[in-house]
């Protein structure tokens, strides 16, 4: 299931303090390749935190991936140098960097520690805007009563900000905090809000003429609202100067927002040639800037303009390019979560060192935590599996509505079809050893600790160890043989039929090559040393008699 995400544009204060002078000036093109000539040189620690900073802003609106490697290495510096003020800047830079990426989790990370700086130097006007930042952490959350909250509080500061001294820099986060008051009201269902909230802010934004960015986003977000109430000629008129603004300030991942909401208008409006023209150029800007969770929306976007259009080969196509995408996404979220998990086991087992004086209730802890640890994992892993065993069923049922609907799949989509699939048969394996080799390491530590435990607990913990062996069990090849089969289902009859003389082992490394596995890969997966796999390759070669013949060993499999 895809995550639901807001398609209004959300705006996030850019700067904590006044760093960002214009010190080494230059032609946009031409700025990056001067400042990283810069780092080369010998600078102060001052300077060359600052430079960082500086190619990170410049990269923050066309490559966020880059941006985020130049606020992390900034970072690095200004906790070398002890600078606490460079380091709460880079904090937030890379809290910005992390948003335009989807990582939610950490942006909110490093906005905090931005906070804490802001708090212990008493900054009013540095707390509110990081404010700012955290509300629009928690709008793409969908925490909306928080983010309200929160909302309000920075603009009854910036109210009086403004007008006691009519600083650009209180007007800039006035709009922004209008812009986000207007996206709260939308998701609240309030219409009529959210378009007051856009004007207000349009009309705070039109007296900073150097801020394009936050006008784009309220023209963006105003044109989407005038959109959703069928105001079609106000809406095209906004969302209009919102990509015309985007394209002059070179804001790659604003014009691809730009692009999939005029896509979204078009289809409003019925005209859905002009949608597939949109979502065809802000498919190609977002997979500039790295954004995952933008192209992840834009699929979907494309693939539900098709299904509705009953085009099924298109629809396929887009399907499975959404399914891939979000198993990106999956992916990384999964892997933090592991690291997690890891990162708590140590710090048990740091702790249980520590207080060794109180070894009776450490222990306790420690086997509760453990218990608490597996549980989680258990669970967590056999969530995983249903979810993707979740989407491979919904990926068959679509693909058989599809199939029902156009009989004529060209070659290629099978074949990618067929891919796909393999790749998840090594991933499947991959996983079923990872996760034995986790559950082996809990076995390991549970020995270790046990004649720590008392009689009646080692008696106990020795059941545990009994129940986490039986998941050890060696079904990764029952199961790894029985989806291969479900793929490639006459490939060992076949096998079979040629050479009936292979053994169990030969089978499997038949299977792997069936799969285009390098030997590194197969070595990886069975244990064993690439010089053992590539012995048992040359042996197989001599079994089907390809010794003395021009036709190679995998070859020969594909066309079992």
């Amino acid at each position: 299931m895809l995550r639901k995400s807001i398609t209004f544009t959300l705006v996030l204060l850019l700067n904590a303090f006044s760093w960002h002078c214009d010190v080494f000036g230059s032609e946009t093109g031409n700025r990056i390749d001067s400042l990283q000539k810069q780092m080369d040189k010998e600078l102060t620690d001052t300077l060359r935190i600052l430079t960082a900073l500086r190619i990170s802003d410049e990269y923050s609106k066309s490559d966020a991936r880059k941006a985020l490697e130049y606020a992390e290495t900034a970072i690095s510096w200004a906790e070398k140098t002890g600078n606490k003020r460079l380091l709460a800047i880079a904090n937030n830079q890379a809290g910005l960097a992390c948003f335009n990426l989807g990582l939610l989790e950490e942006s909110a990370m490093h906005f905090s520690n931005y906070m804490g700086y802001a708090q212990a130097q008493n900054q009013i006007e540095g707390m509110s805007r990081v404010l700012i930042n955290i509300s629009a952490v928690r709008l793409q959350l969908r925490q909306f009563e928080k983010a309200e909250e929160t909302l309000i509080e920075g603009l009854d500061i910036f109210l009086k900000k403004v007008s006691e001294t009519n600083d650009s820099i209180a007007r800039l986060a006035l709009a922004t905090i209008y812009n986000n008051l207007g996206i709260v009201s939308k998701e609240k269902g309030d219409l009529k809000m959210s378009v007051q909230y856009y004007n207000k802010g349009l009309a705070v934004a039109a007296t900073i003429p150097s801020q394009k960015y936050i006008m784009a986003n309220l023209y963006n977000n105003l044109g989407m609202a005038y959109s959703i109430s069928g105001e079609y000629a106000k809406a095209f008129d906004a969302l209009d100067k919102a990509l015309k603004i985007r394209i002059i300030s070179n804001d790659k991942q604003g014009i691809a927002a730009s692009y999939r909401n005029l896509g979204l208008y078009s289809e409003k409006i019925g005209d859905d040639k002009l949608a597939k023209t949109h979502y065809y150029n802000a498919i190609a800007i977002a997979k500039e800037t790295g954004s995952k969770t933008l192209l992840e929306g834009i699929y979907d976007n494309v693939f539900k303009l098709y299904k509705r259009l009953e085009n099924a080969d298109s629809a396929l196509k887009y399907h499975i390019l959404l399914k891939e995408q979000h198993e990106l996404i999956n992916t990384e979220e999964t892997t933090k979560v592991l690291t997690g998990l890891e990162l708590t086991m140590q710090f048990q087992e740091k702790e249980k060192l520590r207080k060794a004086e109180q070894k009776r209730k450490e222990q306790w802890y420690f086997f509760a935590g453990l218990l608490l640890v597996m549980v989680v994992t258990i669970i967590g892993l056999l969530y995983i599996l249903s979810q993707a065993r979740l989407r491979r069923l919904r990926l068959e049922q679509t693909n058989s509505e599809l199939s029902n609907k156009n009989l004529q799949l060209t070659k290629l989509q099978l074949e990618l079809e067929l891919e796909t699939k393999n790749k998840e048969l090594a991933t499947n394996v991959m996983y079923q050893i990872q996760k034995n080799e986790m559950v082996e390491g809990i076995v390991q530590k549970l020995l270790k600790h046990s004649p720590q435990f008392r009689k009646e607990n080692q008696e106990l913990i020795a059941g545990i160890i009994h129940d986490l062996e039986k998941t050890m069990e060696d079904s990764v090849w029952n199961e790894f043989e029985m989806r291969f089969q479900h793929v490639h289902n006459d490939f060992y009859n076949k096998l079979n039929e040629l050479n009936p003389d292979l053994t169990t082992n030969e089978r499997r490394l038949c299977a792997f090559l069936r799969l285009n596995m390098t030997t590194k890969e197969i070595a990886s997966i069975t244990g064993q040393s690439q010089r053992s796999i590539e012995v048992a390759r040359t042996r197989l070669r001599k079994k089907l008699q390809l010794t003395n013949s021009e036709q190679g060993l995998i070859e020969y499999l594909s066309q079992v």
